[in-house]
């Protein structure tokens, strides 16, 4: 069954009203009488004052934020909402128009969908109104193109649909309004956009129509659905889906484009349960479909964003206003009127131009920035050749040594993770052992072969790859030269190397807010850290062979990591697992204890 944030189905409507009019109460109000009825505060100063004339539009609910959306400034003076998908009372319609003709001498204009409900009840209320000696016309919008082809194969008295391209209309009549234009200025210049066919709108539904209270959920379909309205009927016709783009032309060539245009204004429209990431996608497409194929078109304006919608449809509409007309200029000014109404974009005025991207160096990576400094970093040749060669083979067997453990660091991670540690750690392993191939890494410097591993572990996915980035990047500062007295013997070595490690591990703490004790990479990283400072406290009294001070290294960072398995995570996903489940060593700490195995390996070579 669907699920909806309802209280009770029959009070929808007006609780959704009240909770806009919450949020929008500076310049609107709502009758007592009928809750419906939303109009501006400064309707009788509109009318008493200024003589403009006052528009009215609405129908049912569900369409937010049409129409609700679009009173205000410079576009509706009222609306007349329905409940869900059903057109408004006539007396509720009535009321609004009473509300602001009856001292209007301007008149009241009614922008009405063309649906048979909106019609009748329209109509029957402007016939009263008129009885009242109100002033009071309307127009009908039918910008939907779907129809067409089945109007012209049949004598059809209903005519097409009024979709999104109403939005359009309120905008236009409203701009027309502020300039004080008579109603029958306004009407002349909406019924030759509406009648001349100037304005296109075509709809397409990624999964059916909008689900409603109590319904079931369609079964799956492979399927989208073109043509279809904004009230749950049904679409004309259905396609298979291949991607964004190649639907976008569809519609352009097959709907859209049915004659020569050479100035546009296009509105694509969020039917209510698309994401805006998708709308993104079907805007540029749009805008590079016309560049590619219509080139000889000119985009004067476009509008993206939800303005009409079926409640929750996934889905959406292209809007198409021809601005190649008699009024086209002025249609395009009007559109860029300013207009207060909370549902309107703000994006006004801009002539389309193609995007350019800011040209520069911005982009440069941290590794080429520092390497102009290099001079200012030490390098093992200035001391013994030989650490070049130690440390491009340590690198090749942690790499070995990780790709080889690929599947169980899988395992390790799939017990509170989603299973693919290994995955990300043996595929920037072959990366690094490329890059050894390519000499991409320069090993007589250590502080560019950490700058490197940063950028490949930067490309790795993933938090646990980000935070090995940010540990390489950090410990690249315990290679500066500046006021550093270097000595080749092991002290400073062991010394510059653990400064590297807690340089890391500071950054690693701060922006991963992990913790020893936590079960992290940090927890095999500290210990080590911890004891490399005590060997260095001790250093003229206990030193020892390099040989033994590696093996020490290897078994005590193991430990560590075995200990893990004891400790109830505190960060990442494994800190929403249930502790009692986890009886194994984190799959990042188990990774460190093999490259610490890997660098003794290599030392023994």
């Amino acid at each position: 069954m669907s699920k909806h944030l309802i209280n009770k189905k029959e009070n929808w409507a007006k609780d959704s009203f009240r909770g806009f009019l919450y949020t929008n109460n500076e310049n609107l109000i709502a009758l007592e009488e009928y809750p419906n009825v939303i109009a501006r505060k400064d309707y009788l100063t509109l009318a008493e004052s200024s003589s403009r004339v006052a528009l009215i539009s609405g129908g049912g609910s569900g369409h937010e934020p049409a129409h609700l959306g679009f009173v205000g400034n410079g576009m509706l003076t009222a609306v007349v909402c329905g409940d869900l998908f059903a057109s408004p009372s006539t007396s509720a319609i009535l009321a609004a128009i009473r509300l602001v003709g009856r001292t209007n001498k301007a008149g009241v204009l009614m922008i009405v969908k063309n649906y048979t409900g909106d019609r009748l009840n329209f109509g029957l209320a402007a016939k009263r109104a008129q009885l009242e000696g109100i002033n009071v016309d309307w127009v009908l919008v039918d910008d939907d193109i779907a129809l067409i082809e089945e109007e012209n194969q049949r004598d059809s008295s209903v005519g097409r649909r009024g979709l999104c391209g109403t939005i359009l209309i309120h905008k236009i009549a409203g701009a027309l309004a502020e300039q004080r234009k008579s109603l029958k200025e306004i009407k002349e210049i909406l019924d030759f956009v509406l009648k001349g066919g100037y304005l296109r709108t075509i709809g397409v539904s990624l999964s059916g129509k909008a689900l409603l209270p109590g319904e079931s959920n369609p079964a799956y379909d492979p399927q989208i659905e073109i043509g279809l309205g904004i009230h749950g009927e049904a679409g004309r016709r259905k396609v298979d889906l291949t991607n964004s783009r190649d639907l976008i032309k569809s519609l352009f060539e097959n709907y859209l484009f049915k004659s020569s245009h050479k100035e546009i204004c296009l509105m694509i429209n969020n039917l209510g349960g698309l994401s805006n990431l998708e709308l993104g996608v079907l805007t540029r497409d749009c805008v590079d479909y016309l560049r590619e194929f219509k080139s000889n078109v000119k985009i004067r304006r476009i509008y993206s964003g939800t303005f009409m919608t079926s409640l929750n449809m996934n889905g959406f509409s292209i809007t198409m206003l021809d601005l190649e007309s008699t009024y086209g200029e002025i249609i395009l000014n009007l559109l860029d009127a300013r207009s207060e109404a909370p549902g309107w974009p703000r994006n006004r005025g801009v002539d389309f131009v193609e995007f350019e991207f800011l040209k520069g160096s911005f982009g440069t990576s941290v590794k080429e920035e520092n390497l102009k400094n290099s001079n200012n970093y030490l390098k093992f040749s200035t001391f013994d050749p030989s650490f070049s060669t130690l440390l491009e083979t340590c690198l090749q067997k942690i790499s070995h040594g990780i790709i080889d453990l690929k599947d169980h660091l899988n395992k390790l991670d799939s017990v509170c993770g989603d299973g693919d540690c290994g995955n990300s750690l043996s595929n920037i392993s072959g990366t690094i052992l490329k890059h050894v191939d390519e000499k991409k890494f320069i090993f007589d410097q250590p502080h560019q072969v950490l700058l490197e591993l940063s950028d490949i572990f930067e490309n790795g996915g993933g938090s646990l790859c980000i935070l090995l980035s940010l540990f390489f990047s950090s410990a690249t500062r315990a290679f500066s030269i500046k006021d550093l007295e270097a000595k080749n013997e092991q002290f400073f070595w062991v010394k510059r190397w653990n400064e590297g490690l807690k340089l890391g591990i500071d950054s690693v703490q701060e922006y991963g807010r992990a913790k020893p004790g936590q079960r992290s990479i940090i927890d095999p990283l500290v210990a080590l850290n911890s004891f490399l400072d005590k060997y260095l406290e001790s250093y003229h009294t206990k030193k020892m062979e390099t040989k033994a001070l590696l093996k020490e290294i290897v078994d005590l960072v193991y430990d560590s990591a075995q200990s893990t398995a004891k400790m109830q995570p505190r960060v990442g996903r494994a800190s929403y697992v249930d502790p009692n489940l986890i009886n194994s060593p984190d799959a990042g700490a188990f990774a460190i204890s093999s490259v610490l195995t890997s660098i003794y390996k290599a030392f023994l070579i």
